[in-house]
């Protein structure tokens, strides 16, 4: 009964969607963990219906990593749709899927995708993209989001789930990553499965595992307190950024938006 009364309240839904796989000191959840925070501060901003996190999804290019749980994009894009048409059936058009994991957005564009015909609208947000673009301060690092995720996952877990060891990791790249020239030297990586040939970018799928050459930086105990600060801060202007896209895609009428002739 407390479902169906939040249900008549709003036309929309907040649902966190994660993965796992290796982060080097970052625990493998930081990319469920990290949505699933962002959701609860959102949630409650807004009063907007959060969903419970939805922790695995995929992982094709970093299989090999102990502790990965991978999902296949078929399952996924099935999975997404199903939670869209049963949100469907109580009442949601507007779904904002706060994602952790870039591999899981072509699994989540294609489901955003098959609701349409349903009167549906789906968007997806990504909370490194948003903070590489407006958070320079916070992000000082010209690539990557390694210190970034460790930053929020400390934030979030306390610094004791650092893993100060080093080494043995390889596929996050770090800030300014050595990546193999597994293909020549006239196709060069660019990270994951982007390559520049002559001035431009092409694809070509590849293993994390493939690519990498080094490990991520090593972080001393002594950087954990300000990473910490960091994290709280990355978290409290994401919070805020999302609550307020969250509230203006609240209001969009979806019947008007998706008409056609």
């Amino acid at each position: 009964m407390e479902a169906e009364e939040a249900f008549k309240k709003s036309d929309s839904a907040i649902v966190p969607v994660g993965t796992l796989h290796g982060h080097g000191p970052s625990p493998i959840s930081i990319d469920s963990s990290s949505v699933e925070k962002l959701a609860d501060q959102v949630g409650k901003r807004t009063g907007i219906i959060t969903l419970p996190l939805l922790p695995y999804g995929e992982d094709d290019k970093m299989m090999d990593y102990p502790g990965t749980i991978a999902i296949s994009q078929h399952v996924l894009e099935g999975f997404y749709t199903d939670i869209c048409k049963s949100l469907h059936r109580n009442g949601v058009r507007k779904v904002i899927f706060l994602n952790g994991h870039g591999g899981n957005r072509e699994a989540l564009v294609r489901a955003g995708r098959n609701v349409r015909a349903l009167g549906m609208l789906v968007a997806i947000v990504e909370w490194w993209s948003i903070g590489k673009k407006l958070f320079a301060d916070l992000w000082p690092e010209p690539k990557g989001s390694y210190m970034a995720e460790l930053a929020v996952a400390i934030a979030i877990g306390g610094k004791e789930i650092a893993d100060l060891r080093g080494g043995g990791y390889k596929g996050e790249w770090g800030s300014d990553p050595t990546l193999r020239k597994m293909f020549g030297e006239k196709i060069k990586p660019l990270g994951f499965n982007d390559f520049e040939y002559e001035g431009a970018q092409v694809i070509i799928p590849i293993d994390a595992w493939d690519i990498d050459v080094n490990s991520p930086p090593e972080v001393s105990k002594d950087e954990l307190a300000n990473l910490q600060r960091r994290g709280e801060e990355t978290i409290r202007r994401l919070a805020e950024y999302i609550s307020k896209f969250a509230l203006d895609f609240q209001k969009i009428d979806v019947s008007r938006a998706l008409k056609t002739k």
